[in-house]
């Protein structure tokens, strides 16, 4: 009899029928297969065998349900027949006739064979009747229960589909309004450095008339330098927030001088006088097509996150080099790395590893610029500890 849940399972799932009313009777006795017949067959299709090994090749092609198999037979027995049919139908109900009741071999037979039921001979054609009609209602359960379960395991798997889709969605929104934030911030921030180079315009006039020291003229020129790169990556990002995309004025440029610019800049910075920075170029590198100032933003931005990421007096390492056809822009430093739980979210935006001293837009601005000119940027972890960040972009000779 069906569990009352499992009934209303079945019937809110769809499940339908499970059973296909065959049933095989095994004896090596030709009447005693005539006589299961005879009773049988008005309620099933019967199919039968004289012997287990005819049995089971009926049974690798029908669809049956139960197995009738007397236990006395030649070649095979019936609890051996069973066993051996669970490698090919293990949802098939088996009822075996004997005459012997010995206990500890009819133990094993249900442990080995799983034989569901054992009817003694001489038995009542009442009794096959009954033994048949629970062997069906078990097998309908049992394969009721299968379906139930590869019916929930595919909802359960399109959910979890349906309920990413809604995540993703959701984090497309969220990121919508936080590039509209970003948009309004960048142009509120661009107005007041707007008005602020327009008083160190005039100082770096005053001082130019007045002659001052060349280290102290160029130190002036390299911070309005900065400003000015500074006001030009917020143009960057408002335009991005407005639009989805970042206005490039490309040209053909030698790695190098994306290098000394970055360096020209980060020099103005006191933290990059109290490491000790390494400069490597390598000769004759392949010029590439990308946006000078643009580039430039993205290697000052990776220079400043290694010299914070470093102890005082330790290396930083920048270098320019070629490799498979690309030209690759790196930045090492000998910090703590980068957590593994912000690893795949290090390019998104408002995420830093600096806690509440980072606003987390530097990376995904560089990221931006980066794929922007159809590059790749990486973080990778250094054997030596630390962390080493990689701008890859194609050689100008590759493009054309």
């Amino acid at each position: 009899m069906l569990d009352e849940g499992l009934r209303t399972l079945i019937a809110l799932h769809g499940v339908g029928e499970t059973r296909s009313r065959g049933i095989l009777i095994v004896d090596d006795e030709r009447p005693n297969l005539t006589v299961l017949r005879n009773f049988l067959e008005a309620g099933y299709r019967v199919y039968e065998a004289q012997s287990g090994p005819e049995a089971l090749q009926i049974a690798a092609k029908e669809d049956l349900d139960v197995v009738i198999a007397d236990q006395r037979m030649p070649e095979m027995s019936g609890v051996e027949l069973l066993e051996a049919l669970r490698d090919i139908k293990p949802d098939v109900a088996g009822i075996v006739l004997t005459g012997f009741t010995d206990p500890p071999a009819l133990i094993s037979a249900i442990n080995r064979a799983r034989v569901f039921r054992f009817l003694k001979k001489p038995w009542q054609p009442d009794d096959i009747l009954e033994a048949v009609r629970q062997a069906g209602e078990h097998v309908y359960q049992t394969r009721a229960i299968q379906r139930l379960v590869a019916l929930l395991a595919k909802r359960t798997e399109e959910l979890d589909t349906s309920l990413g889709q809604v995540r993703q969605t959701q984090r497309q929104l969220l990121h919508l309004e936080r590039l509209g934030t970003m948009g309004r911030l960048a142009a509120g921030v661009i107005h007041d450095l707007r008005n602020l180079m327009v008083s160190l315009g005039y100082i770096e006039g005053v001082l130019q008339q007045r002659e001052v020291a060349p280290d102290v003229m160029e130190s002036v020129q390299v911070g309005m330098q900065g400003v000015t790169n500074l006001i030009q990556t917020l143009e960057a990002m408002h335009s991005f927030a407005r639009g989805g995309g970042l206005a490039l004025e490309k040209c053909k440029l030698a790695p190098s001088a994306v290098i000394h610019d970055a360096i020209a800049i980060s020099r103005m910075d006191l933290n990059y006088r109290m490491h000790k920075v390494a400069v490597r170029v390598e000769d004759d590198l392949p010029a590439v097509n990308g946006d000078r100032q643009k580039l430039t933003q993205v290697m000052v931005n990776l220079v400043r996150n290694a010299l914070q990421a470093t102890a005082q007096w330790r290396h930083v390492n920048i270098e320019a080099s070629r490799k498979n056809g690309h030209v690759v822009f790196a930045v090492e430093d000998e910090g703590p790395g980068v957590p593994p739980e912000l690893r795949g979210n290090l390019f998104k935006p408002f995420v830093s590893s600096k806690g509440e001293g980072g606003l987390g837009m530097g990376l995904y601005m560089a990221k931006l610029i980066v794929d922007s000119h159809q590059g790749e940027i990486a973080v990778l972890d250094r054997p030596q500890g630390g962390s080493r960040f990689e701008v890859r972009l194609a050689a100008a000779e590759e493009l054309s």
